[in-house]
């Protein structure tokens, strides 16, 4: 009994000595609006600094929106539409370093991020259905067709969104920055195309995507002088 004892009391001091060492380093909270290949949405991330690079990770919710980029039969790309709670969620894994460190306001860094989603897709498109004949012997016989707009539904699909780039951190005081992201890469959308237009097939697409990323940071830590 004894020797167990002193074996949870050592156990006790080292997980004293690590989280006093965690909270040693410099941790941040903050909101980011993210614009990806997916969509749009606003995510909170908790940020550990050590040293010259930092983790972060996050949750957040992503935002539905009827509008679209383009008019383009596009089934993915600006296309996310959650149709449950669920579908809203966005998680978010960072990694970043940062670049020139002798810069005392401004803190430039390089970075990978991780996006991973679970959602639904909205499609705005026009399709030809029918023609209209009068057309057929004129000069430009394709001004007949005549277009329909469809909105279709695909998915579920799990997103994961890959991008790396360039961004920074500027000071507004001790403890707030704002920050700013560029970035590319590459998503992947997993599932089986199920759907009210489609016919269940498993499959794996990729496509490029950017990455358009803007924050306001808090300083659980006062900065240094």
């Amino acid at each position: 009994m004894e020797n167990l004892r002193i074996r949870w009391k050592n156990v006790l001091i080292i997980a004293i000595i690590i989280v006093s060492n965690l909270t040693a380093y410099s941790q941040d909270l903050g909101v980011n609006y993210n614009s990806t290949g997916a969509g749009r949405n606003i995510t909170v991330n908790y940020v550990k600094y050590i040293s010259h690079y930092a983790l972060s990770i996050g949750i957040g919710y992503n935002i539905n929106s009827i509008k679209q980029p383009d008019d383009q039969p596009n089934i993915y790309y600006k296309r996310l539409y959650a149709t449950t709670s669920l579908q809203h969620l966005n998680l978010n894994l960072s990694y970043q370093h940062d670049i020139f460190y002798n810069l005392k306001n401004i803190r430039p860094f390089i970075f990978y991020d991780l996006q991973i989603k679970y959602s639904t897709t909205r499609t705005s498109m026009y399709l030809g259905y029918s023609y209209d004949s009068t057309y057929l012997n004129t000069s430009r016989p394709e001004d007949g067709i005549l277009y329909k707009n469809y909105i279709a539904y695909f998915g579920p699909f799990t997103w994961i969104e890959n991008s790396v780039g360039i961004g920074f951190n500027v000071d507004i005081t001790n403890r707030l920055y704002l920050q700013q992201r560029f970035g590319a890469g590459i998503h992947f959308i997993c599932g089986y195309g199920s759907g009210k237009n489609v016919v269940a097939k498993p499959k794996i697409e990729w496509e490029f995507m950017g990455l358009l990323n803007i924050g306001i940071f808090y300083r659980l830590n006062k900065k240094s002088p």
